[in-house]
């Protein structure tokens, strides 16, 4: 094909052997002409329209599941709005937690200038809830940082899922125009809309493994946040 358009081009500017750059830009003009007519695989809204409404069961059997994925990525962004409070109260504790070891730290200097011994005990039993108190708030903040690993995850699939249904929505619209052997079916390009199907499913599946491992993860780290909460 190349060939054929070099030829094609040599023949128009001989005699201008000067002009190599006018040349090299017809022939560029030329290739994207033949590109733009190649085979495509997104059905136009046109061509789907050909198909009477007895015809296009499967594509609203697709487009069903696709509104479902919908729904599903609007619940995983509301998750992420609804579940921001809970990083805001592990920092909070975090500060209330330093706050106490600070104020700990202090009365075990005044215990020891002093040497009294009421001031040393009151000194030492707060210490020790200054540092569970401070084991507790680290627990939450892993836990809160966890949780919103989970929610980007989830929210990730959810995307991935919807691009994935998207992608059935289209094929079933080719499938529906073969199986109404509607000419115009023939000028899409079948194994690159399969192609796109395959390669969001990989991509769904691969986002929705890291969701599930992130989520897994966020349970261990509530496990242990509430744990430390009940002693």
């Amino acid at each position: 094909m190349m060939k054929l358009l070099s030829k094609s081009v040599g023949s128009r500017i001989s005699g201008h052997a000067d002009t190599p750059l006018a040349a090299m830009a017809l022939l560029l003009a030329i290739a994207a002409g033949c590109a733009s007519n190649a085979a495509s695989s997104t059905v136009s809204d046109s061509d789907f329209a050909r198909l009477t409404a007895g015809q296009i069961q499967p594509v609203d059997d697709a487009r069903a599941q696709l509104a479902l994925a919908r729904d599903e990525l609007g619940r995983a962004k509301l998750s992420v709005v609804n579940d921001q409070h809970e990083g805001d109260l592990a920092r909070s504790d975090q500060a209330s937690a330093s706050a106490d070891m600070s104020r700990a730290a202090a009365e075990s200097k005044i215990g020891k200038d002093s040497n009294e011994p009421g001031q040393m005990n009151r000194a030492r039993d707060d210490t020790e809830a200054a540092q569970q108190d401070k084991e507790l708030a680290d627990a939450r903040l892993a836990y809160s940082k966890k949780l919103a690993t989970s929610q980007a995850a989830q929210v990730t699939a959810a995307e991935r899922k919807v691009d994935l249904m998207t992608e059935k929505v289209n094929l079933a619209k080719l499938q529906s125009l073969d199986d109404a052997a509607v000419p115009a079916a023939g000028k899409y390009d079948r194994a690159t809309a399969m192609q796109r199907v395959v390669d969001a499913q990989r991509a769904y599946d691969g986002a929705n493994a890291t969701a599930a491992t992130a989520s897994r993860e966020t349970a261990i780290a509530q496990e242990r946040w509430q744990e430390l909460d009940r002693k």
